[in-house]
């Protein structure tokens, strides 16, 4: 500790920035090889943060968060150090969506990174990386007029196209499926955002906006949009059975797939059960959510964003 506080302390000392009045803060703060490290914590210091605190947010927060804290009134960040995922703009939203929900500050910072605390499809997100196979698509989040570049035919049917890995994943997934007497095959795989808008307006015209948004995703926001989607019958092409689906909860993952809409999820994807729709995540991710229990879109804040 000694060492780095007077590193600080001689570092300030150089440079244009030193602050007389900050001179024994400076001897508290411990130091960080980081560019313009003497004007951002005198920017702090002029917030009212102490030396500890400052401490605490080079401790516990990540740049982004670090950079945005800087242009924000002094906050009280106490409860926060320990929830990785929290960002200091949203802690307004946290705190209000926590006591209008009675959740814990974890469960309430989830839940607002995620858009949960605005209604679906209020306020939109143009995706930056659309081609990644880890892309999260939902009713916040918009694809705009992506292709993916990498779309290849199904070997034994050529009008359903998915992108090369999730294509190779699924024929395995399809293959052993059928050793254990569970017959799987596609029904819809890759739609381009024109598809998805004549489908979705189909829809609409059929039964109201309201309830076609529970079932179809507005033209931008489908996963099959972005070639890593499935939905899949049973034999003979017939509605998904009970047992074909159980199959699918308990073994896709072991090919990179998830069962993307389940009935337990609603409240966090805004689509009814859809257990004939896969995703190719990879399997890393697939096993992941399969071990930890939580929807794509937990596990996208929690550990990919």
């Amino acid at each position: 500790m000694k060492e780095e506080t007077s590193r600080t302390l001689n570092e300030a000392l150089k440079s244009t920035f030193f602050i007389s009045d900050y001179q024994e803060d400076y001897k508290k703060i411990n130091y960080h090889e980081e560019e313009h490290f003497i004007e951002t914590i005198n920017c702090f210091l002029n917030l009212g943060y102490t030396s500890d605190e400052i401490n605490a947010i080079y401790t516990f927060l990540n740049v982004e968060n670090r950079e945005k804290l800087v242009t924000l009134p002094k906050l009280d960040l106490k409860a926060y150090y320990t929830i990785p995922n929290f960002e200091v703009d949203k802690i307004e939203r946290y705190e209000a969506f926590q006591k209008k929900n009675n959740l814990s500050l974890n469960e309430a910072v989830l839940k607002v990174n995620i858009g949960l605390d605005y209604d679906f499809y209020s306020v939109i997100t143009e995706i930056e990386h659309p081609e990644s196979y880890v892309v999260l698509v939902n009713k916040y989040r918009f694809l705009g007029q992506y292709e993916p570049t990498d779309l290849v035919s199904l070997s034994y049917d050529a009008k359903y196209q998915l992108r090369e890995k999730a294509r190779d994943a699924f024929e395995n997934l399809v293959s052993e499926a059928l050793i254990e007497n569970v017959f799987l095959r596609p029904y819809s795989a890759y739609r381009s955002f024109d598809y998805q808008n004549s489908l979705y307006n189909t829809y609409v015209n059929r039964d109201g906006k309201e309830e076609a948004d529970s079932y179809s995703a507005r033209p931008g926001h489908s996963e099959h949009q972005t070639g890593l989607a499935v939905d899949v019958w049973s034999r003979d092409y017939n509605y998904i059975t009970e047992e074909d689906a159980k199959w699918l909860r308990e073994n896709s993952y072991k090919y990179g797939f998830i069962v993307r809409y389940t009935k337990e999820n609603r409240a966090i994807t805004g689509y009814i059960e859809e257990p004939w729709h896969l995703r190719y995540v990879g399997e890393d991710v697939a096993i992941a959510l399969h071990e930890q229990g939580i929807t794509f879109d937990e596990y996208y804040d929690l550990y990919l964003k």
